[in-house]
């Protein structure tokens, strides 16, 4: 911030101040939640001043409860239904004397959020966090690492878990309720991300359609999971493909593709040796190759962490040179318009030697007789 001449920088509740300050997030809201002044509710952060934070008075607690033990947070600011938002920014904003200073806004801040700034009229110099925090939270530490680690196990046992839930009659909606009750058992916060399952046959429509359908698994079904948790601030991703009765040569051919796919570009994640573009080239081209280039639909894979999707993103034109301690997941497909599909997907690390995966579980296609 100094050396941008930045005066304050405001984040959100939100991943990024859960990376700086150990600030939690609450559960996601799956619905619009609008509570008194929230959009200048956050954390202000000063060159010199510390971290102050601005929370609603209703659920104030919560964030009061947490500065408790962060002796590098001044202070919570409640907002009152009888104050006015704008002069409690004004307030906090005064306080910190940016002067002619910049001011650096989270990515996900309300437009409201940037227009209140605005019209304070303390500087015309404005630029996003994520220029200063995204590279940081490219990097893993060791305690960052173990922490993802652990919340690759945890996913593992769940699906080990949710493979005995599989049998006839059962629906989609059925399957992602008992990925999300199996998930709820485990030191997980919440999923992260909304858990998906899909069943695939030939004549059944597109496998990438509305979520979830009507269907119900009947032998001749493919299966395929992606799903994943938030584990102490930390989120995993995984995907695998499950077949009920005995494959047909197709399926294990596509099956097979996304394999090679996956273990090539897993193989080539040698620190400083790779950019995110050429790994997804190196994946695309096995199923390219396999005649099922068209059926590859999306990014081989995106950077996780504190979110579920963060850059870099292993897709053109995304450039990034892969450096030790960068996490990605590695999640090749085959989607078979109005016919089969199978996915593989592990997060898995950068370093010296290749790519390490956080999940063990087997990728091999599970067979359900």
């Amino acid at each position: 911030m100094r050396r941008r001449n930045i005066g304050v920088m405001f984040l959100t509740y939100g991943a990024n101040l859960w990376y700086l300050a150990g600030v939690r997030r609450n559960y996601p809201q799956l619905t619009d939640e609008n509570a008194y002044g929230d959009y200048v509710c956050g954390a202000y952060i000063g060159v010199e001043d510390g971290i102050k934070l601005v929370a609603p008075r209703m659920g104030g607690s919560f964030f009061q409860a947490q500065v408790k033990d962060k002796p590098w947070i001044a202070n919570v600011r409640l907002i009152d239904e009888n104050e006015n938002p704008r002069n409690v920014l004004r307030e906090v904003i005064e306080s910190l004397d940016i002067r002619d200073q910049g001011v650096s806004l989270d990515d996900r801040s309300w437009t409201q959020t940037s227009l209140e700034f605005q019209n304070l009229r303390t500087t015309k110099r404005y630029s996003l966090a994520s220029e200063i925090i995204a590279p940081m939270r490219m990097i893993k530490d060791e305690e960052e690492i173990a922490t993802m680690q652990r919340a690759g196990a945890l996913t593992d046992s769940a699906f080990a878990e949710t493979l005995n839930y599989l049998r006839e009659g059962v629906t989609e909606r059925d399957v992602e309720s008992e990925v999300d009750r199996i998930l709820s058992k485990t030191n997980a916060e919440y999923p992260s991300f909304t858990s998906r399952v899909t069943f695939t046959k030939p004549g059944e429509g597109n496998p990438i359609g509305p979520r979830p359908t009507g269907r119900t698994l009947q032998r001749g079904h493919s299966v395929c999971f992606d799903f994943g948790i938030c584990y102490e601030g930390y989120c995993s991703d995984f995907g695998r493909t499950a077949f009920i009765g005995e494959p047909p040569g197709q399926v294990r051919k596509i099956h097979d593709l996304i394999i090679e796919a996956q273990s090539r570009a897993i193989r080539a994640m040698v620190s400083g040796r790779i950019t995110a573009a050429q790994l997804d080239h190196i994946a695309r081209n096995v199923i390219v190759e396999g005649g099922y280039g068209e059926c590859f639909t999306h990014r081989l894979g995106h950077g996780i962490g504190v979110t579920v999707h963060e850059p870099p993103f292993l897709y053109p034109p995304d450039e990034t040179t892969l450096v030790s301690n960068m996490t990605f997941t590695v999640e090749p497909s085959i989607r078979i318009p109005n016919s089969y599909a199978c996915r593989v997907e592990d997060v898995v690390q950068v370093t010296e030697e290749g790519g390490r995966p956080f999940s063990n579980f087997s990728k091999e296609l599970t067979v359900i007789k």
